[in-house]
């Protein structure tokens, strides 16, 4: 072999090296990063032993309190994304929230539990809201709070591209 081969082979090899650490970065999330808005959460759930990564978003106040989170992911063994809207104790139960995602029509859902921090509602997303979640600016989630009040929160989608796409 000529020198000129063997560095032909290393720069091919180099090459290949960096084309599969690329692909390997871009198939796990990392923990911690941030995507303007979203923020990347891995943990390793014990039932299953299994790390399940998760894009959120803390929407706070003017006083700077968290008013909602929005975590965004895949449950353990789907291909069907969903959100989990956490809102504070006190809203009413049985209207739910009215959820929307980008320009999509919105629509309805129960909350499925509270617990110590607030009140949670599932949110199954199709490919059709989260098409409209890239492609928009802002969604939102409304509910009912104490004497009926209606409440709608604002989401930012600046950064979602990229988070969501970072989960798969």
């Amino acid at each position: 072999m000529t020198p000129t081969s063997i560095l032909r082979t290393v720069l091919l090899f180099i090459t290949l090296l960096s084309f599969a650490l690329v692909s390997n970065v871009q198939a796990k999330p990392k923990h911690g990063a941030k995507f303007k808005n979203w923020t990347v959460v891995c943990e390793t759930l014990p039932q299953i032993k299994k790390e399940i990564c998760n894009i959120f978003q803390n929407v706070t106040n003017d006083k700077k309190k968290v008013v909602m989170q929005v975590a965004i992911g895949y449950p353990p063994d789907s291909n069907e994304a969903q959100a989990l809207i956490t809102l504070p104790l006190g809203v009413l139960l049985q209207p739910g929230i009215e959820f929307q995602g980008g320009t999509a029509k919105a629509f309805r859902v129960p909350f499925s539990v509270c617990v110590k921090n607030g009140c949670v509602a599932i949110v199954k997303l199709n490919k059709d809201v989260i098409k409209s979640m890239k492609n928009g600016t802002k969604g939102s989630v409304k509910f009912a709070a104490a004497k009926k009040k209606v409440i709608e929160i604002p989401i930012s989608l600046s950064g979602f591209t990229a988070a969501f796409n970072s989960l798969k």
